[in-house]
């Protein structure tokens, strides 16, 4: 991400006191650490997400909640983009191979490939089930893996080229059974696990900052760890 680039920090969750502790939320809890650490308070959007940034700043970072739900996060993301002046611009195409007919192959008539608009890029940090409790992995890009705040945003905007910091929310011992995972992220974290929240809440906090500064792959490199 250029240095010139807004750096959207959207951890994910489900508002609302029900969900506060669950496991699903732990993306809350890293930007509301981020949040704490830098002083800020979180203000309304426009009702479908908060943000929080330095009071008479220029808005390089921003940190956001949705507050859509975890499965339309998409909506918050790109209804701050478009609210901001950054809206989502359509890919450009071009026609496929089986359009282009054998008159048209010369160098003159075949589009030459468009190149990639500017985008701006959030960084999204999400529980993820498949990684076990401590465990955070920061990818630069990719696909959702099966989370659905993540493959909203995809949706949403177009493309999956943007970071994402995943932090593992599973218990030691047996591996969650795929009938039980929706009932289970929406479970709160136990005592005997806070202590271990904590600790990944931080080094979640830390890899951010470490991202903001040097990028994602370097991040990458430093905290990636179970």
């Amino acid at each position: 991400m250029a240095s010139t680039d807004p750096l959207l920090v959207v951890g994910l969750g489900n508002p609302g006191p029900k969900y506060r502790d669950t496991r699903h939320n732990i993306g809350f809890l890293v930007v509301e650490e981020l949040a704490r650490r830098l002083g800020w308070a979180f203000a309304p959007g426009d009702g479908r997400w908060r943000e929080a940034s330095a009071p008479g700043g220029d808005g390089a970072l921003v940190l956001m909640q949705p507050l859509t739900y975890m499965n339309l996060s998409g909506e918050a993301v790109c209804g701050w983009g478009t609210a901001h002046g950054m809206p989502v611009e359509p890919q450009p195409t071009l026609p496929a191979p089986e359009e282009v007919t054998a008159d048209e192959c010369d160098s003159e008539s075949v589009p030459a490939p468009l190149p990639a608009p500017e985008r701006w890029r959030p960084l999204v940090i999400c529980d993820d089930l498949a990684l076990p409790l401590g465990a955070l992995r920061l990818r630069p890009r990719g696909s959702s893996g099966g989370q659905n705040g993540l493959a909203s945003i995809i949706e949403h905007l177009g493309h999956d080229d943007f970071p994402r910091l995943r932090l593992g929310i599973a218990p030691a011992g047996e591996p969650v059974p795929p009938a039980d995972w929706a009932d289970f992220v929406l479970t709160p974290f136990a005592a005997a696990e806070r202590e271990a929240v904590a600790d990944l809440v931080s080094r979640a906090a830390d890899a951010v900052a470490c991202c903001r500064e040097l990028g994602a792959e370097a991040a990458a490199s430093r905290f990636n760890r179970r």
